[in-house]
């Protein structure tokens, strides 16, 4: 499941939640961009410095998710490297709507 926030300044998160079975309210590693390991998270982090855009994903962390009915609510905690500096992050988030369910089968590989 993919997260995203974005601010007219430009400022943003992207969440990519890779869980189970189901979507369920715990604690999901942060994971490196590239990784399928479930449950974990890839999260990747983008903001305005002065007139320079920045930004880095978390290779240390933890995205927590609480399931509230048809939302998500929580908060990232992790850090990052961005430009050779180690940058500790922390962002809430709530009342994000869970996306429809599909009426599709899923296009996972069967060996």
């Amino acid at each position: 499941m993919l997260l995203e926030a974005v601010s007219p300044e430009g400022n943003g998160v992207l969440v990519l939640l890779h869980f189970r079975d189901s979507l369920v309210s715990a604690s999901y590693p942060a994971v490196a961009p590239g990784d399928t390991t479930a449950p974990g998270a890839v999260v990747a982090v983008r903001y305005l410095m002065r007139d320079v855009s920045r930004g880095f994903y978390f290779d240390t962390g933890a995205v927590q998710v609480r399931r509230e009915a048809r939302k998500l609510a929580g908060h990232i905690q992790g850090s990052g490297i961005e430009t050779g500096i180690r940058t500790p992050t922390r962002i809430e988030y709530r009342d994000v709507p869970l996306p429809r369910q599909t009426d599709t089968v899923s296009c996972a590989f069967v060996p």
